[in-house]
């Protein structure tokens, strides 16, 4: 096993806290900016919005070693594993269009594209 699998499956374990009422997934997303694979382990609590989200691995393209790394940590785990790709990101939320508190006090509905026309 290669080190990166280790260390993976260290920090997974560490994560992976198997807590009542959390619902756990693994996400490794191709990041094309930096030219690397991030590994994460995903959780949330029942009843609850947030997720919490930790970094696991962060591996360099390379031939090869990916393949080697995604097949120890599937032999290790058993949970969802769900790709993204920084080449099609996704919108999970809703723009802030009215927040008081951080200098929204306005909407802030885009004007139309003609600056002549005024809103009504």
């Amino acid at each position: 096993m290669r080190d990166e699998s280790k260390l993976l499956l260290k920090r997974y374990d560490h994560y992976f806290l198997r807590e009542y009422n959390y619902r756990y997934w693994l996400v490794i997303v191709k990041n094309r900016f930096d030219n690397v694979y991030g590994f994460f382990i995903e959780s949330q609590k029942k009843g609850e919005a947030i997720v919490h989200s930790n970094e696991l691995l962060s591996l360099p393209f390379a031939s090869g070693l990916y393949a080697e790394v995604l097949a120890d940590l599937k032999a290790h785990s058993h949970l969802r594993i769900v790709p993204r790709d920084t080449a099609h990101l996704e919108k999970l939320v809703p723009a802030v269009t009215f927040d008081p508190l951080h200098g929204h006090r306005h909407s802030t509905a885009y004007l139309p594209t003609d600056k002549n026309n005024k809103r009504s």
